[in-house]
C-alpha cells in the first residue's frame, strides 16, 4: 500500500477519535453529567479500525460497565467502603463475568468497581454507579456514531482487502516453492511462509468484526465467510505442496517435464493474481487461466512416460515427489476453482442458495 494512502487513513482515523471525543465532552455537559470525561475516555477506547471493531470493543466495555456498577453498587449500599468489601467485589465482578461468558469484559467490570467504591463522592453509590453507566454509554453511542457516520469503514471491505493482499502472497509464495523444486534461486520460502500466515490470521479477526456488523445484505457476509474458509484451504494446499517438494535439490526426473511444469507454475500464479483482483469486485476479472486442462494435460504427459518405461532409469524417491507435486497441485487447482467462483457474485449467490437449501 503506498505511503500517502497509509497516512491519508491514519489521518482520517485519528480525525475521527478527536471527534468522537469532542462531541462526547460536548454531550456530557449538555445532560450535567458530573464526570463527562469518562464518555470521553470511552469514545477513545471503543473507535477502531472499522465499525465492526467499534461495535466488538462497545459491547466488550458496555457489559463491562453494567456488571461493574451492579456489584459496586451494591457492596457500597450494603458494607460502605471497606478493603475487604472492595476484594469481594472485585472477586464477584469477574466471576459474574465469567459466568456470563464476557472474558473480554472482566477487566472492566473490575476497574468499575474501583472507580464506584475507592473513589469520593457527594452522592449515594446507586447515584455514583448511574452515572458512570450513563457516561460509558454515552460515549459508546457517540463513538458508533461517528464510526458509521465519518468516513465510514466497514470491516467486510477491510476483509476483502485482506484476502486480496493474502493471494497476492500466496502467489509470491507458490513461484518461490516451484523455482525451489526446479532448482532456481528465489525468495526464502520461510520468510514468506510467516508473512501468509500472518496475513491468514488477519483474515479471521477482520472476519469476526465483519461479522459483528449484522447490517448490509446477509449474502455477503456469508459469502465473505466461505471466501475466507476458502483462502485459507488454499494457503494450507500450498503448504503442502513446499511441503512435497522438500530435499529435492538432487533431483532430475522432473527435466522430462520442464515445459508443462512451468506452464503450470506461470498459469497457478495467474490465477492467484486474477482473484486477488476480481475479491470484491462488482463482475468477475475475464482473464482466467485453463489450470485445469493445463494440470490435465501434465497428467497425460506423466502417465505416457510412465509407459514408455522412462521412470525406471530414476530413484523412486524422485518419482514418487514429482507424482505428489502433481497431487497436490490438483488440490491446489480446486481450491483456487472454489474461490473464483466465490468472486463471481452471480456465482457465488447461487452457491448460497443451494448450500442452505441443502440445510
Amino acid at each position: 500500500m503506498p505511503a500517502r494512502t497509509i497516512l491519508w487513513k491514519s489521518g482520517k482515523q485519528a480525525l475521527k477519535t478527536a471527534i468522537a471525543g469532542l462531541v462526547s465532552l460536548y454531550a456530557t455537559s449538555l445532560f450535567h453529567l458530573p464526570q463527562g470525561y469518562w464518555a470521553a475516555i470511552t469514545a477513545l477506547i471503543v473507535m477502531q479500525s472499522n465499525v465492526g471493531a467499534t461495535l466488538a470493543a462497545s459491547r466488550t466495555r458496555l457489559a463491562g460497565t453494567a456488571v461493574g456498577a451492579v456489584v459496586g453498587g451494591v457492596f457500597m449500599a450494603l458494607a460502605g467502603a471497606n478493603m475487604l468489601g472492595f476484594a469481594l467485589a472485585v472477586a464477584i465482578a469477574f466471576y459474574v463475568c465469567d459466568l456470563l461468558r464476557l472474558a473480554e469484559s472482566q477487566r472492566l467490570a473490575t476497574v468499575t468497581v474501583a472507580i464506584i467504591m475507592l473513589i469520593p463522592a457527594t452522592s449515594s453509590a446507586w447515584i455514583v454507579a448511574l452515572h458512570r453507566f450513563a457516561e460509558v454509554g454515552l460515549g459508546i453511542v457517540i463513538a458508533l456514531l461517528v464510526s458509521l457516520t465519518v468516513w465510514p469503514n466497514h470491516a467486510r471491505r477491510s476483509v476483502r482487502q485482506g484476502l486480496a493482499d493474502t493471494l497476492r502472497k500466496l502467489a509470491a509464495l507458490f513461484q518461490a516453492v516451484m523455482n525451489d523444486y526446479r532448482g532456481q534461486a528465489g525468495i526464502p520460502i520461510e520468510a514468506l511462509k510467516k508473512d501468509v500466515a500472518a496475513a491468514v490470521r488477519k483474515n479471521a479477526d477482520l472476519l469476526q468484526y465483519a461479522l459483528q456488523e449484522a447490517f448490509g445484505p446477509l449474502k455477503e457476509r456469508e459469502r465473505l465467510a466461505l471466501m475466507v474458509h476458502q483462502v485459507e484451504r488454499i494457503y494450507h494446499a500450498v503448504e503442502t505442496l513446499e511441503f512435497s517438494v522438500r530435499d529435492s535439490a538432487a533431483d532430475t526426473y522432473f527435466r522430462i517435464f520442464e515445459d508443462g511444469l512451468e506452464q503450470l507454475q506461470d498459469s497457478v500464479a495467474a490465477a492467484l493474481g486474477t482473484l486477488a483482483e476480481s475479491i470484491g469486485a462488482t463482475k468477475a476479472v475475464v482473464a482466467w487461466p485453463d489450470i485445469t486442462g493445463i494440470i490435465g494435460a501434465l497428467d497425460e504427459r506423466a502417465a505416457e512416460e510412465r509407459r514408455k518405461g522412462v521412470s525406471i532409469n530414476y530413484p523412486l524417491e524422485e518419482i514418487l515427489r514429482f507424482y505428489f507435486l502433481l497431487l497436490t497441485c490438483r488440490n491446489l487447482i480446486y481450491e483456487l476453482e472454489s474461490v473464483h467462483t466465490l468472486a463471481i457474485p452471480g456465482l457465488a449467490a447461487k452457491l448460497l442458495d443451494t448450500e442452505n437449501s441443502s440445510l
